[in-house]
């Protein structure tokens, strides 16, 4: 009987319900509206496999109250994310913090007329390799 399971079980049940049939939905579809909607894909799998291990008695009671919580509860986080707003401004601030801390120039490799000769990788013998571990 369903009022025997607590609601953090029966919320567990509609959330797999709703993924099987989303699912089934996705695998229709062709591979370019597949990559359009990775973003709200991702989020949807993400709150599949993370949000019964997170949400308490209470939140499962309120987000039970929905047809399809896993839609409410994923189409939320992408909203949160930003991944569908404007996004000029974290844009900016992403440009701006790679310019001002430059961690880029150490990680990724740059083109070879933007490389300085310093930052260039030196190569070494295996008698250089040898002294400098020493």
């Amino acid at each position: 009987m369903d009022n025997e399971k607590s609601a953090v079980e029966r919320l567990k049940e509609k959330i797999e319900a709703s993924y099987k049939a989303k699912y089934d939905y996705w695998m229709k579809q062709s591979p370019e509206w597949l990559v359009t909607m990775a973003d709200e894909i991702v989020a949807v799998k993400q709150m599949r496999e993370d949000l019964a291990d997170y949400v308490k008695e209470e939140d499962a009671e309120y987000l039970l109250r929905f047809k399809d919580p896993l839609e409410v509860v994923s189409d939320y986080l992408v909203e949160m994310s930003g991944l569908h707003s404007d996004i000029g401004d974290s844009l900016s601030h992403t440009l701006w913090e790679l310019r001002d801390k430059q961690a880029a120039e150490q990680d990724y490799e740059l083109e070879p007329e933007f490389a300085s000769v310093d930052e260039l990788p030196q190569p070494t013998t295996p008698t250089q390799t040898q002294q400098m571990s020493m």
